[in-house]
């Protein structure tokens, strides 16, 4: 007896699928975050611009970025965080960011930029200093790139202050810059103010 024949896919054939799904997804303002990287950011900007344009003023359809996200270069973080600040004040939208799964160093401050910040119960943050990988003359490495990095930690403290309402830029400058891995599970995240709610998930 013979089995049934299984029909291969052509490739014009799964193009158009993935088209067809990510304009679906768009025309919903969705967009999936994973690792932040250059190519990454400049992808999610072009998506966010696109989105935010069709709900120009409309309170009612908000976008929702889901993070499950590993974290990634800080330039393209605040890339992204910049891009999600000027859509919200050019076309008055509203951004739900959403953890599932993690969201790690870098992507826990891109989840800072939502007006509503949600997390599974599942889902874990992680908060850490920067990593820099140095080569070249000794006065750029200590001088000039030890300036960029006291900025950056000066400018992520103030952020995480602001946005959470907990705590004071040097309390958390302390506590993300201590050389620890600071990792967090989501009623944790609740309690410090680094997301909104905690959603929960049923249990088999």
């Amino acid at each position: 007896m013979l089995g049934h024949s299984m029909e291969v896919p052509r490739l014009e054939d799964l193009i158009r699928e993935y088209v067809a799904r990510k304009a679906e997804l768009d025309a919903r303002g969705v967009y999936f975050l994973r690792d932040i990287t250059d190519e990454q950011a400049e992808r999610f900007s072009k998506a966010l611009l696109i989105m935010a344009s069709e709900r120009a003023g409309r309170a009612d359809a908000p976008i929702t970025i889901f993070v499950n996200s590993g974290g990634g270069s800080l330039g393209a973080g605040l890339a992204m965080m910049e891009m999600i600040f000027r859509m919200k004040r050019q076309y008055q939208v509203k951004v739900h960011t959403i953890v599932t799964g993690y969201a790690y160093s870098m992507g826990a401050i891109v989840v800072q930029a939502g007006d509503r910040r949600s997390m599974g119960k599942l889902s874990t943050m992680m908060l850490h200093g920067g990593t820099w990988v140095l080569t070249g003359e000794a006065d750029k490495i200590f001088h000039d790139y030890q300036k960029l990095a006291m900025h950056y930690e000066t400018m992520v403290s103030e952020l995480f202050a602001n946005r959470t309402g907990k705590h004071d830029a040097a309390w958390w400058r302390e506590f993300i810059y201590s050389g620890h891995d600071r990792f967090l599970t989501a009623q944790e995240c609740l309690d410090l103010g680094l997301t909104d709610e905690v959603l929960d998930v049923p249990l088999l």
